[in-house]
């Protein structure tokens, strides 16, 4: 009986020093002495017989939130220590009653913490730091998401797309793609809308490209097609799966045409593309026919934004290649029958009437390139053979004039 009186006389002393050492942790914390509450705390909890004392968790949480205030504490994560701490605090005290008389704000000032962390890293370019940071305050709002927690009102939403978007923008520029992607899937599976995302999509798609994934990258080509129809990226990668066979890319084309059939770019493209099929180094076999398709697409392109100076310059080339098709097939005739020099002047009127459809267009170009005040090479370029043309134009029709009045024009491109 003594020794069993005497055993339960040091366990209740060694309950009462146990409780003590709280204490004093709490009077450290309530006065700031952080550093001492931490020597403090983390010798409690490295006696064993402590691991699984609710409280002491409780107050390492408390001391490593405060510790990590300060920014030049950087020999471990505090915040996510504390966070650590906090949740082992919940397992061992389902009441969670310590954490309920602050409404369980401890995990939102952790968010808070990382948040703020994560945007001062990313403005200063600390990519790296910022994506950690930003992870990290996923991990605690979603942790905070499945318990319900609500401080003040507020409640932490299913998904922050702005910070998973944040997430995936500090990975992506941190080199780290294989992490930051799936963060970017998050939002593209919702199909969110919005400046803020149009750039998902498209990254996403080109991840799986370079990952040589097709399955994925048919998925988000698909849903990024359907969200942003009018994102000109689609086109573009459209037109890679087709490579450099010509066939194909003009029936990609034609495709996505049919879809979005007044993009004035991608009809300028369409045009540009089969201008160079048509005009290349090598005649196709359907010469003719795409020369008919080229003046039909040039003229839609021309409609959907007439005073497109690009659209209206290929206009005046393609013009310029059948007035010289026509005048070869001309100069081909040799013989002097009456039947033929009946056809010579049946052609002579229609190479005529071609000139004079390839002079509006060249007039209205050259009228265009003439009021812009930013001139690149290409553009200089351009409206320098446009020029050549009106000469070759006014030369054809004998007024020295404006002959005399393009070629001084012409001196002034340079």
């Amino acid at each position: 009986m003594r020794k069993i009186i005497l055993s339960a006389f040091l366990v209740a002393a060694s309950t009462a020093l146990f409780a003590q050492k709280l204490d004093d942790i709490q009077e450290k914390i309530q006065k700031g002495k952080f550093a001492e509450a931490r020597q403090s705390i983390d010798q409690v909890l490295s006696d064993p017989k402590n691991q699984n004392t609710a409280n002491a968790w409780y107050y390492k949480g408390v001391v490593y939130s405060e510790l990590a205030k300060d920014s030049t504490k950087q020999d471990l994560d505090y915040n996510m220590e504390a966070f650590t701490a906090f949740k082992k605090y919940q397992e061992l005290d389902p009441k969670n009653i310590m954490l309920m008389l602050n409404q369980n704000g401890n995990f939102f000032q952790l968010y808070e913490s990382y948040y703020n962390r994560g945007i001062k890293a990313f403005n200063t370019k600390n990519y790296e730091k910022a994506f950690s940071d930003f992870e990290n305050a996923l991990k605690v709002k979603d942790y905070v998401y499945t318990k319900g927690y609500e401080v003040n009102g507020f409640k932490f939403p299913a998904l922050d797309t702005q910070l998973v978007n944040l997430t995936g923008s500090a990975g992506m520029l941190a080199k780290k793609d294989d992490a930051a992607i799936p963060y970017f899937q998050l939002i593209a599976d919702q199909k969110l809308k919005g400046d803020d995302f149009k750039d998902v999509y498209p990254i996403i798609v080109d991840y799986y490209t370079k990952k040589k994934d097709s399955v994925n990258r048919a998925k988000y080509l698909a849903i990024g097609m359907e969200v942003l129809p009018a994102n000109p990226y689609w086109a573009q990668s459209k037109l890679q799966e087709a490579g450099d066979d010509k066939g194909k890319r003009l029936a990609q084309f034609q495709e996505l045409l049919k879809n979005d059939p007044t993009n004035h770019d991608l009809l300028v493209d369409y045009a540009v593309e089969l201008f160079n099929y048509t005009y290349g180094k090598d005649k196709p076999a359907d010469y003719t026919q795409r020369q008919a398709e080229l003046t039909v697409a040039l003229q839609n392109a021309i409609n959907s934004k007439p005073n497109s100076t690009y659209a209206n310059y290929i206009m005046t080339q393609h013009l310029s290649n059948q007035v010289y098709d026509m005048q070869q097939d001309y100069n081909a005739i040799k013989s002097t029958k009456p039947e033929d020099i009946k056809k010579k002047q049946a052609m002579n009127k229609d190479i005529e009437k071609k000139s004079e459809e390839m002079f509006a267009f060249s007039d209205a170009t050259y009228k265009l390139y003439d009021v812009m005040t930013d001139l690149k090479a290409a553009d200089k370029a351009n409206f320098r053979n446009v020029t050549n043309q009106m000469v070759d134009y006014y030369r054809m029709k004998k007024q020295p004039e404006k002959i005399k009045f393009y070629q001084d024009r012409l001196k002034t491109i340079q």
